[in-house]
């Protein structure tokens, strides 16, 4: 069997015309590419709507947000309150330690109460027949009574080192008595200022 001679099958296209093609198609496809695909009607007002509503939401947000009237006044009322109690307590805490510190000066007979020392105000309270006087106003018995317990010149003592004199310390002395018990000694009277003035014989 006899073989045919073989033919190169050949193109319609002549070879410098495919590289003319090329480029231009290249170009017309990256033409179409790049413009985007539009978008039809209803994506559109899909897009419209939203937008919108990305904007009633965002608004929406920020109300909820932002504190109303009723809650920032609530708000500054308690914030209020919270001061005040802070402050009583503060006062409060600080008297205290104010009230501590003074027993602690008084008790040490460092500070005085109206005049009289502790051991003076300790040993009128324990006696009896001195706290009955006291309270039934019977001025003459309780002046007495605290003459037999010695507290006039216990007290004497504790201001002795204050005073010069022995007079200046009787009438110091008789004038506490007389702001705290109300008895005037035989030896001096009040004037109109509640002070006590020597009687001169």
């Amino acid at each position: 069997m006899a073989r045919l001679p073989h033919h190169k099958k050949t193109s319609r296209w002549p070879l410098s015309l495919v590289w003319q093609w090329l480029p231009a198609r290249k170009s017309r496809l990256s033409a179409v590419s790049a413009t985007p695909p539009k978008k039809s009607k209803l994506q559109r007002r899909l897009k419209v709507y939203g937008a919108r509503d990305r904007v009633f939401f965002d608004i929406l947000r920020r109300r909820n947000n932002r504190p109303s009237r009723l809650t920032q006044r609530l708000t500054a009322e308690h914030s209020q309150a919270l001061l005040r109690r802070r402050s009583m307590a503060g006062v409060a805490l600080a008297l205290t330690a104010g009230g501590l510190i003074w027993t602690n000066l008084f008790i040490k007979e460092q500070v005085t109460f109206a005049g009289v020392p502790y051991g003076i105000i300790q040993k009128f309270w324990s006696d009896k027949p001195a706290r009955t006087a006291y309270f039934e106003g019977n001025r003459q018995a309780l002046h007495a009574r605290l003459q037999t317990l010695g507290v006039e010149e216990d007290i004497k003592d504790y201001y002795r080192d204050r005073f010069d004199s022995e007079y200046e310390l009787d009438k110091y002395i008789h004038q506490i008595m007389f702001d705290r018990t109300g008895y005037v000694g035989e030896a001096y009277q009040v004037n109109d200022f509640g002070q006590l003035i020597s009687i001169e014989y």
